[in-house]
């Protein structure tokens, strides 16, 4: 059920009119859960059972860490957890790279390869629950004794499938009790959401359409095709993500809720750590809280740390090579940028910064080659087209060098309007013009229909 499908917004009206006429917070949570299991089930109903199956074994091991804080507990409640997410996503990966390795030794041996099957949201979801899992050992949160709001917590529907990963701190005690109508954030949510869909259907799926196109064949492309097509698909996977989140934001503040941002103009990064301050911020903070720091963080051997922790995010993100290989790059980029002097040129001088910002982010684009190629070869085959002679031109594709110049510029205001209520204090005529500008988006382009590149997740 996607966010930009009329099917969703059938679930989500008359949720949101039920959710605001019932006075009981019992009540609502009753309906919060039945939307999400509905929401849930709507792909592929017997995953529901595997959802209520994670939200039971996930409460009993709170309420039995809360009752004897153990290292054990912990363990065998993070281990199932990951157990389901490494049988799902990389049980098939597994087999499949352990019988290439027979293969090269001329073993007539061979592991069965499971059917692939991948539950919609299991990425999120698990690494929200092993959150919560760590937070009760180190006694940062209490255990949530009303199984409703766990449930609640565990799949709520705006953010089940691909985020933000929310934290039990921060909102199992928005689910407590009962919040009051605010016209203001009301105000914001259905900005939010308009911006969203107009970022998701006026320019991801616009510019879906170059970046398959180069990505489908590109030993075709020219040099000049090659770049504006992975310029396309760097814009795309941003404002893909970027609109989904957006949205998934202004659903919860509709419903007197609050999720984290979890965009901040990425593509304005000076750096590669400050690339991802910006970047799926609430994942960042994941890995950094639950992966680097536990790892060692900058205590010792950071380099060494950095780079596990990026592989492990791009093996996350999915069962490949290219995915590993996407997350060692960024480790090696980060590693290299501790190890360069600070200060001088790069840092200080304006035009420094700027050739800073302009390696920073080609690094990130070239880096995406691996994230949306579907193997190695096809990987390789890009970069020698982005690379190799011969440095064939063209005038190239005006439309989508307008698009990407439109859409590099408008970011930034478009990502202040987000922030607290900065929407809600612009003068009435300015909103109505924004407003306005986002329908039009989203009516001009709604045919395209492209799922959420997240959703794969």
């Amino acid at each position: 059920m996607l966010f930009n499908s009329l099917t969703f917004f059938a679930l989500l009206l008359p949720t949101l009119a039920a959710f605001w006429a019932l006075p009981w917070q019992r009540a609502r949570l009753f309906l919060l859960l039945a939307a999400s299991l509905v929401f849930y089930g709507y792909h592929h109903w017997p995953s529901v059972l595997l959802l209520l199956f994670t939200i039971g074994f996930n409460f009993a091991a709170g309420q039995r860490q809360q009752a004897q804080r153990s290292r054990t507990t912990l363990l065998l409640a993070v281990g199932a957890n990951l157990s389901l997410l490494l049988w799902f996503k990389y049980a098939a990966f597994i087999a499949t790279t352990v019988n290439t390795v027979l293969a090269w030794f001329a073993l007539n041996l061979a592991v069965p390869v499971p059917p692939g099957f991948l539950p919609l949201g299991i990425s999120f979801f698990t690494f929200q629950v092993v959150a919560y899992q760590i937070d009760l050992y180190r006694q940062e949160i209490k255990a949530e004794p009303s199984l409703l709001r766990f449930a609640v917590f565990k799949c709520f529907f705006p953010q089940l499938i691909a985020g933000p990963i929310v934290r039990a701190k921060d909102f199992l005690p928005q689910l407590a009790a009962a919040v009051r109508f605010d016209a203001r954030g009301f105000h914001r949510g259905l900005w939010l959401v308009l911006a969203g869909l107009a970022l998701k259907i006026g320019v991801a799926d616009v510019l879906a359409q170059f970046a398959n196109e180069a990505f489908l064949a590109p030993a075709t492309l020219t040099t000049v095709g090659a770049w504006t097509g992975l310029y396309a698909y760097a814009f795309q996977l941003y404002a893909d993500f970027w609109g989904y989140s957006t949205m998934a934001v202004g659903f919860a503040a509709l419903l007197g809720l609050e999720l984290p941002l979890n965009f901040d103009t990425p593509y304005a990064a000076t750096s590669l750590q400050d690339f991802w301050r910006r970047w799926h911020i609430t994942l960042s903070v994941w890995f950094r809280d639950y992966v680097y720091i536990p790892l060692g963080g900058n205590r010792s051997r950071p380099a060494l740390n950095l780079l596990l922790t990026m592989a492990l995010a791009g093996l996350w993100h999915g069962a490949g090579w290219t995915f590993i290989l996407w997350g060692v790059g960024h480790g090696l980029g980060l590693a290299a940028e501790r190890a360069l002097p600070r200060g001088g040129f790069f840092a200080e001088h304006r035009w420094g910064r700027r050739l800073r910002w302009l390696a920073v982010f080609h690094g990130v684009c070239l880096l995406w080659v691996l994230f949306r190629a579907p193997n190695l070869s096809a990987a390789a085959a890009y970069y020698a087209r982005l690379a190799l002679p011969p440095f064939t031109f063209s005038a190239g594709p005006s439309v989508l060098t307008g698009w990407l110049l439109g859409f590099a510029l408008v970011q930034k205001p478009i990502a202040e309007s987000f922030k607290n209520h900065a929407f809600v204090r612009l003068p009435l005529k300015v909103q109505w013009l924004l407003a306005l500008a986002a329908v039009y988006f989203i009516l001009a382009y709604a045919g395209a229909k492209v799922d959420f590149i997240y959703f794969t997740f």
